[in-house]
Protein backbone atom coordinates (compact mmCIF):
# COMPACT_ATOMS: atom_id res chain seq x y z
CA UNK A 1 0.00 0.00 0.00
CA UNK A 2 1.25 3.77 -1.21
CA UNK A 3 2.09 5.99 2.04
CA UNK A 4 -0.26 8.08 1.78
CA UNK A 5 -3.02 5.34 1.36
CA UNK A 6 -2.10 3.72 4.52
CA UNK A 7 -1.68 7.62 6.14
CA UNK A 8 -5.13 8.46 5.36
CA UNK A 9 -6.55 5.14 6.65
CA UNK A 10 -5.25 5.79 9.85
CA UNK A 11 -6.55 9.43 9.80
CA UNK A 12 -9.39 8.23 9.05
CA UNK A 13 -9.23 5.70 11.98
CA UNK A 14 -8.54 8.07 14.22
CA UNK A 15 -11.11 10.80 13.36
CA UNK A 16 -14.16 7.54 13.88
CA UNK A 17 -12.63 6.82 17.04
CA UNK A 18 -13.15 10.61 18.07
CA UNK A 19 -16.42 11.06 16.80
CA UNK A 20 -16.98 7.56 18.99
CA UNK A 21 -15.83 8.94 21.76
CA UNK A 22 -17.76 11.92 21.83
CA UNK A 23 -20.87 10.26 21.00
CA UNK A 24 -20.26 8.20 24.09
CA UNK A 25 -19.41 9.89 26.67
CA UNK A 26 -15.93 8.78 26.84
CA UNK A 27 -17.40 4.89 27.84
CA UNK A 28 -15.66 4.10 24.31
CA UNK A 29 -12.57 5.74 24.21
CA UNK A 30 -10.60 6.82 21.38
CA UNK A 31 -7.68 4.33 22.16
CA UNK A 32 -10.20 1.71 22.52
CA UNK A 33 -12.02 2.15 19.47
CA UNK A 34 -9.15 2.52 17.53
CA UNK A 35 -7.61 -0.77 18.78
CA UNK A 36 -11.15 -2.15 18.41
CA UNK A 37 -11.03 -1.06 14.66
CA UNK A 38 -7.27 -2.04 13.81
CA UNK A 39 -7.72 -5.77 15.42
CA UNK A 40 -11.34 -6.06 12.89
CA UNK A 41 -9.38 -4.62 10.69
CA UNK A 42 -6.34 -6.75 10.27
CA UNK A 43 -7.88 -10.11 11.53
CA UNK A 44 -10.79 -9.33 8.64
CA UNK A 45 -7.89 -8.89 6.32
CA UNK A 46 -9.77 -5.78 5.31
CA UNK A 47 -6.27 -3.72 6.39
CA UNK A 48 -2.73 -5.38 5.55
CA UNK A 49 -0.46 -5.98 8.61
CA UNK A 50 1.89 -3.67 6.97
CA UNK A 51 -0.82 -0.56 7.40
CA UNK A 52 1.17 1.35 9.95
CA UNK A 53 4.52 0.25 8.63
CA UNK A 54 3.62 1.68 4.95
CA UNK A 55 2.39 4.65 6.71
CA UNK A 56 6.30 5.45 8.17
CA UNK A 57 4.61 5.97 11.51
CA UNK A 58 7.42 4.10 13.23
CA UNK A 59 10.30 5.95 12.17
CA UNK A 60 8.57 9.93 12.59
CA UNK A 61 6.33 8.74 15.83
CA UNK A 62 9.45 7.54 17.60
CA UNK A 63 11.32 10.32 17.23
CA UNK A 64 8.24 12.97 17.63
CA UNK A 65 7.31 10.88 20.55
CA UNK A 66 10.09 12.53 22.63
CA UNK A 67 8.74 16.36 21.71
CA UNK A 68 5.26 14.89 23.31
CA UNK A 69 6.87 13.57 26.17
CA UNK A 70 9.12 16.56 27.24
CA UNK A 71 5.93 19.04 27.01
CA UNK A 72 4.47 16.45 28.98
CA UNK A 73 7.18 17.52 31.95
CA UNK A 74 6.06 20.59 31.94
CA UNK A 75 2.39 19.36 32.85
CA UNK A 76 4.38 18.39 36.16
CA UNK A 77 6.23 21.05 38.00
CA UNK A 78 8.20 20.09 40.92
CA UNK A 79 5.86 21.46 43.02
CA UNK A 80 2.65 19.34 41.60
CA UNK A 81 4.76 16.74 42.10
CA UNK A 82 4.54 17.65 46.13
CA UNK A 83 1.51 18.26 45.71
CA UNK A 84 0.35 14.60 44.58
CA UNK A 85 1.98 12.92 46.82
CA UNK A 86 -1.25 10.93 47.60
CA UNK A 87 -1.40 9.73 43.88
CA UNK A 88 2.00 8.67 43.81
CA UNK A 89 1.12 6.76 47.17
CA UNK A 90 -2.20 5.06 45.82
CA UNK A 91 -0.64 4.57 42.22
CA UNK A 92 2.27 2.39 43.64
CA UNK A 93 -0.44 0.48 46.13
CA UNK A 94 -2.31 -0.51 43.01
CA UNK A 95 0.16 -1.52 41.20
CA UNK A 96 1.46 -3.88 44.13
CA UNK A 97 -2.03 -4.58 44.91
CA UNK A 98 -2.44 -6.55 41.07
CA UNK A 99 1.02 -7.89 41.24
CA UNK A 100 0.63 -9.53 44.52
CA UNK A 101 -2.72 -10.89 43.51
CA UNK A 102 -1.87 -12.21 40.38
CA UNK A 103 1.37 -14.27 41.69
CA UNK A 104 -0.53 -15.33 45.03
CA UNK A 105 -3.64 -15.88 43.47
CA UNK A 106 -3.43 -16.76 39.75
CA UNK A 107 -0.71 -19.30 40.78
CA UNK A 108 -2.58 -22.00 41.19
CA UNK A 109 -4.93 -21.55 38.15
CA UNK A 110 -2.30 -20.65 35.70
CA UNK A 111 0.89 -21.87 36.62
CA UNK A 112 4.12 -20.46 38.63
CA UNK A 113 5.52 -19.20 34.90
CA UNK A 114 2.34 -17.26 33.60
CA UNK A 115 1.88 -16.03 36.88
CA UNK A 116 5.23 -14.51 37.43
CA UNK A 117 5.89 -13.53 33.69
CA UNK A 118 2.12 -11.84 33.46
CA UNK A 119 2.43 -9.47 36.65
CA UNK A 120 4.95 -7.49 35.63
CA UNK A 121 3.47 -6.83 31.83
CA UNK A 122 -0.02 -5.91 33.76
CA UNK A 123 1.80 -3.40 36.04
CA UNK A 124 3.25 -2.06 32.95
CA UNK A 125 4.49 -1.00 28.97
CA UNK A 126 6.78 -1.89 26.98
CA UNK A 127 10.02 -1.60 28.75
CA UNK A 128 8.29 -4.72 31.29
CA UNK A 129 7.46 -6.71 28.19
CA UNK A 130 10.91 -5.83 26.44
CA UNK A 131 12.53 -7.50 29.70
CA UNK A 132 9.81 -10.39 30.03
CA UNK A 133 9.79 -11.81 26.60
CA UNK A 134 13.74 -11.62 25.98
CA UNK A 135 14.03 -13.70 29.28
CA UNK A 136 11.43 -15.77 28.58
CA UNK A 137 12.83 -16.79 24.94
CA UNK A 138 16.41 -17.05 26.18
CA UNK A 139 14.44 -19.69 28.50
CA UNK A 140 12.72 -21.44 25.80
CA UNK A 141 9.25 -20.52 27.52
CA UNK A 142 7.48 -20.38 24.63
CA UNK A 143 3.99 -20.07 25.72
CA UNK A 144 4.96 -18.13 28.75
CA UNK A 145 6.53 -15.36 26.45
CA UNK A 146 3.09 -15.05 23.75
CA UNK A 147 1.37 -14.85 26.68
CA UNK A 148 3.14 -11.99 28.06
CA UNK A 149 2.69 -10.68 24.24
CA UNK A 150 -0.83 -11.24 24.33
CA UNK A 151 -1.30 -9.66 27.50
CA UNK A 152 0.34 -6.50 26.71
CA UNK A 153 -1.46 -5.52 23.38
CA UNK A 154 -4.92 -6.40 25.08
CA UNK A 155 -4.56 -5.38 28.17
CA UNK A 156 -5.75 -1.75 27.02
CA UNK A 157 -8.89 -3.14 26.53
CA UNK A 158 -8.92 -4.06 30.55
CA UNK A 159 -7.88 -0.48 31.86
CA UNK A 160 -9.09 2.03 29.36
CA UNK A 161 -12.61 1.30 29.88
CA UNK A 162 -12.68 0.61 33.60
CA UNK A 163 -10.52 4.28 34.09
CA UNK A 164 -13.21 5.78 31.38
CA UNK A 165 -15.59 4.95 33.57
CA UNK A 166 -14.00 5.75 36.96
CA UNK A 167 -13.11 9.25 35.53
CA UNK A 168 -16.89 9.68 34.08
CA UNK A 169 -17.79 9.60 37.73
CA UNK A 170 -14.99 11.90 39.30
CA UNK A 171 -15.67 14.32 36.55
CA UNK A 172 -19.43 14.62 37.57
CA UNK A 173 -18.29 15.40 40.93
CA UNK A 174 -15.76 17.81 40.01
CA UNK A 175 -18.76 19.58 37.76
CA UNK A 176 -21.07 19.20 40.46
CA UNK A 177 -18.97 21.48 42.70
CA UNK A 178 -18.90 25.00 41.88
CA UNK A 179 -16.01 25.77 44.55
CA UNK A 180 -13.63 23.20 42.48
CA UNK A 181 -14.60 24.48 39.26
CA UNK A 182 -13.73 27.80 40.24
CA UNK A 183 -10.54 26.72 41.53
CA UNK A 184 -9.28 24.59 39.04
CA UNK A 185 -10.97 26.50 35.86
CA UNK A 186 -8.19 29.08 36.49
CA UNK A 187 -5.31 26.63 37.77
CA UNK A 188 -3.49 26.63 34.84
CA UNK A 189 -3.02 30.32 33.58
CA UNK A 190 -2.05 31.34 36.90
CA UNK A 191 0.53 28.65 37.55
CA UNK A 192 1.90 29.74 33.84
CA UNK A 193 1.46 33.75 34.45
CA UNK A 194 3.52 33.09 37.36
CA UNK A 195 6.14 31.24 36.55
CA UNK A 196 9.41 33.58 35.13
CA UNK A 197 12.84 31.16 35.43
CA UNK A 198 16.23 32.22 34.52
CA UNK A 199 16.02 30.67 31.02
CA UNK A 200 13.09 32.52 30.42
CA UNK A 201 12.96 33.58 27.17
CA UNK A 202 11.46 37.64 25.86
CA UNK A 203 8.16 38.13 24.74
CA UNK A 204 9.45 38.35 20.92
CA UNK A 205 10.07 34.15 20.99
CA UNK A 206 6.36 33.40 21.62
CA UNK A 207 5.56 32.16 18.25
CA UNK A 208 4.24 28.75 17.52
CA UNK A 209 7.91 27.70 15.68
CA UNK A 210 9.83 28.75 18.82
CA UNK A 211 8.06 26.28 20.45
CA UNK A 212 8.90 23.42 18.56
CA UNK A 213 12.16 24.52 18.01
CA UNK A 214 12.35 24.68 22.22
CA UNK A 215 10.68 21.54 22.40
CA UNK A 216 13.72 19.88 20.03
CA UNK A 217 16.37 21.18 22.02
CA UNK A 218 15.00 20.00 25.41
CA UNK A 219 14.61 16.63 23.55
CA UNK A 220 18.26 16.47 22.02
CA UNK A 221 19.41 17.09 25.32
CA UNK A 222 17.38 14.56 27.07
CA UNK A 223 18.66 11.93 24.39
CA UNK A 224 22.83 12.55 25.49
CA UNK A 225 21.52 12.28 29.07
CA UNK A 226 20.43 9.27 28.48
CA UNK A 227 23.13 8.11 26.66
CA UNK A 228 25.01 9.49 29.34
CA UNK A 229 23.46 6.87 31.52
CA UNK A 230 24.45 4.06 29.55
CA UNK A 231 21.02 3.87 28.58
CA UNK A 232 19.95 2.87 32.37
CA UNK A 233 17.79 5.68 32.18
CA UNK A 234 15.52 5.24 28.86
CA UNK A 235 15.53 8.02 26.85
CA UNK A 236 11.64 8.55 26.73
CA UNK A 237 11.90 9.26 30.57
CA UNK A 238 14.87 11.45 30.48
CA UNK A 239 12.46 13.34 28.14
CA UNK A 240 9.82 13.66 31.09
CA UNK A 241 12.48 14.76 33.41
CA UNK A 242 14.41 17.29 31.20
CA UNK A 243 10.71 18.71 30.27
CA UNK A 244 10.10 19.78 33.73
CA UNK A 245 13.71 20.72 34.77
CA UNK A 246 13.77 23.36 31.95
CA UNK A 247 9.94 24.12 33.08
CA UNK A 248 11.30 24.80 36.41
CA UNK A 249 14.32 26.67 34.69
CA UNK A 250 11.64 28.96 32.27
CA UNK A 251 12.76 27.73 28.91
CA UNK A 252 9.58 26.04 28.07
CA UNK A 253 6.49 27.55 28.87
CA UNK A 254 3.62 24.98 30.74
CA UNK A 255 1.51 22.58 28.25
CA UNK A 256 3.80 24.31 25.72
CA UNK A 257 2.58 21.49 23.06
CA UNK A 258 -0.65 23.05 22.98
CA UNK A 259 0.67 26.36 21.54
CA UNK A 260 2.80 25.12 18.64
CA UNK A 261 -0.38 24.49 16.66
CA UNK A 262 1.20 21.02 16.21
CA UNK A 263 -0.20 19.36 19.02
CA UNK A 264 -3.21 17.24 17.43
CA UNK A 265 -0.51 16.01 14.94
CA UNK A 266 1.93 14.81 16.90
CA UNK A 267 -0.78 13.23 19.43
CA UNK A 268 -1.74 11.34 16.32
CA UNK A 269 1.40 10.19 15.23
CA UNK A 270 2.27 8.82 18.75
CA UNK A 271 -1.34 7.56 19.44
CA UNK A 272 -0.61 5.02 16.55
CA UNK A 273 2.66 4.39 17.11
CA UNK A 274 1.29 2.67 20.73
CA UNK A 275 -0.69 0.24 18.59
CA UNK A 276 1.98 -1.00 16.52
CA UNK A 277 1.73 -4.27 18.04
CA UNK A 278 -1.90 -5.28 16.90
CA UNK A 279 -0.42 -5.84 13.43
CA UNK A 280 1.04 -9.03 14.65
CA UNK A 281 -1.62 -10.43 16.99
CA UNK A 282 -3.36 -13.15 15.70
CA UNK A 283 -6.89 -14.56 17.04
CA UNK A 284 -5.04 -18.03 17.34
CA UNK A 285 -2.08 -16.71 19.49
CA UNK A 286 -5.40 -14.92 21.93
CA UNK A 287 -7.30 -18.39 22.42
CA UNK A 288 -4.55 -20.10 22.97
CA UNK A 289 -3.77 -18.04 26.55
CA UNK A 290 -6.99 -16.85 26.45
CA UNK A 291 -8.03 -18.75 30.10
CA UNK A 292 -4.24 -17.16 31.94
CA UNK A 293 -5.22 -13.82 30.20
CA UNK A 294 -8.46 -14.05 31.50
CA UNK A 295 -7.20 -14.98 35.36
CA UNK A 296 -4.13 -12.25 35.60
CA UNK A 297 -6.58 -9.57 34.43
CA UNK A 298 -9.24 -10.56 36.91
CA UNK A 299 -6.31 -10.92 39.75
CA UNK A 300 -4.66 -8.08 38.41
CA UNK A 301 -7.84 -5.69 38.30
CA UNK A 302 -8.80 -7.48 41.79
CA UNK A 303 -5.89 -6.59 43.45
CA UNK A 304 -5.91 -2.95 41.88
CA UNK A 305 -9.41 -2.46 43.37
CA UNK A 306 -8.81 -4.03 46.33
CA UNK A 307 -5.51 -1.61 47.15
CA UNK A 308 -7.54 1.71 45.99
CA UNK A 309 -10.28 0.98 48.48
CA UNK A 310 -7.93 0.91 51.13
CA UNK A 311 -5.71 4.01 49.47
CA UNK A 312 -9.29 5.64 49.67
CA UNK A 313 -10.26 5.37 53.19
CA UNK A 314 -6.72 5.77 54.37
CA UNK A 315 -6.36 8.94 52.32
CA UNK A 316 -9.50 9.79 52.25
CA UNK A 317 -9.75 10.59 48.45
CA UNK A 318 -12.90 9.43 46.17
CA UNK A 319 -12.83 5.99 45.28
CA UNK A 320 -13.50 6.00 41.51
CA UNK A 321 -9.99 8.34 41.85
CA UNK A 322 -7.86 5.95 43.37
CA UNK A 323 -8.81 3.32 41.05
CA UNK A 324 -7.92 5.07 38.23
CA UNK A 325 -4.72 5.12 39.66
CA UNK A 326 -4.05 2.48 39.98
CA UNK A 327 -5.27 0.78 37.09
CA UNK A 328 -3.04 3.48 34.85
CA UNK A 329 -0.52 0.40 34.82
CA UNK A 330 -2.66 -0.74 31.64
CA UNK A 331 -1.77 1.60 29.20
CA UNK A 332 -0.08 4.80 30.55
CA UNK A 333 1.26 7.98 28.56
CA UNK A 334 -0.13 9.02 26.12
CA UNK A 335 -3.46 7.45 26.99
CA UNK A 336 -3.71 9.08 30.43
CA UNK A 337 -2.93 12.29 28.98
CA UNK A 338 -6.34 11.03 26.25
CA UNK A 339 -8.49 9.73 28.59
CA UNK A 340 -8.98 13.29 31.03
CA UNK A 341 -9.25 15.28 27.77
CA UNK A 342 -12.30 13.33 26.33
CA UNK A 343 -13.84 13.05 30.05
CA UNK A 344 -13.82 16.60 30.09
CA UNK A 345 -15.11 17.40 26.97
CA UNK A 346 -18.01 15.49 27.47
CA UNK A 347 -19.07 16.22 30.83
CA UNK A 348 -18.06 19.87 30.69
CA UNK A 349 -21.08 21.93 29.84
CA UNK A 350 -19.16 24.81 29.13
CA UNK A 351 -15.52 25.91 28.47
CA UNK A 352 -14.90 26.97 31.90
CA UNK A 353 -16.33 23.38 33.41
CA UNK A 354 -14.27 21.41 30.53
CA UNK A 355 -11.25 23.68 31.86
CA UNK A 356 -11.71 23.04 35.53
CA UNK A 357 -12.43 19.21 34.97
CA UNK A 358 -9.32 18.89 32.48
CA UNK A 359 -6.51 20.84 34.95
CA UNK A 360 -8.04 18.46 38.36
CA UNK A 361 -7.96 15.33 36.17
CA UNK A 362 -4.75 15.61 33.85
CA UNK A 363 -1.75 16.06 36.39
CA UNK A 364 -3.21 13.39 38.70
CA UNK A 365 -3.51 10.86 35.87
CA UNK A 366 -0.12 11.97 34.49
CA UNK A 367 1.56 10.90 37.82
CA UNK A 368 0.14 8.02 38.22
CA UNK A 369 0.49 6.69 34.79
CA UNK A 370 4.54 8.02 35.50
CA UNK A 371 4.81 5.82 38.38
CA UNK A 372 3.25 3.17 37.03
CA UNK A 373 4.39 2.50 33.70
CA UNK A 374 7.83 4.34 33.71
CA UNK A 375 9.11 3.26 37.48
CA UNK A 376 6.79 0.22 38.83
CA UNK A 377 6.81 -1.38 36.02
CA UNK A 378 10.61 -1.87 35.44
CA UNK A 379 11.82 -2.39 39.09
CA UNK A 380 9.37 -5.86 39.04
CA UNK A 381 10.19 -6.87 35.83
CA UNK A 382 13.74 -7.05 36.78
CA UNK A 383 12.78 -8.41 39.98
CA UNK A 384 10.33 -11.52 38.24
CA UNK A 385 13.14 -12.51 36.04
CA UNK A 386 15.60 -13.72 39.19
CA UNK A 387 11.97 -15.63 40.52
CA UNK A 388 11.38 -17.63 36.91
Amino acid sequence: MTPISALAILFCIYAVSELIAQKTKAIFSTVLSIAILLLAGFWSGILPRTLIDDAQITGFGNIIAGLLIVSLGTTIDFAELRRQWKVVVTALCGVCGAVAAIVLIGRPFIGSEMAIAGAPIFAGGSAATLIMTSTLKEMNLTTAATFCIVLYVTQKFIGVPIASLLLRRTAKLIRDDAVLVEQYSTLQEDNAAAHHGPLHLPKCCERPSMYLAKLAVVAVIAYYASKLTGGAVHYFVMCLIMGAVFFALGFLDKSILGKTQASSLITFFVTILIFSNLAQTTPEQVLSVLPALLTAAACGVFGTMAAALLCAKLLRIPISLAAAYGISCTFGFPTTMLIPQEVSEAFGRNEKEKKAILNFLLPKMLTAGFVTVTIVSVLIAGAAVKML
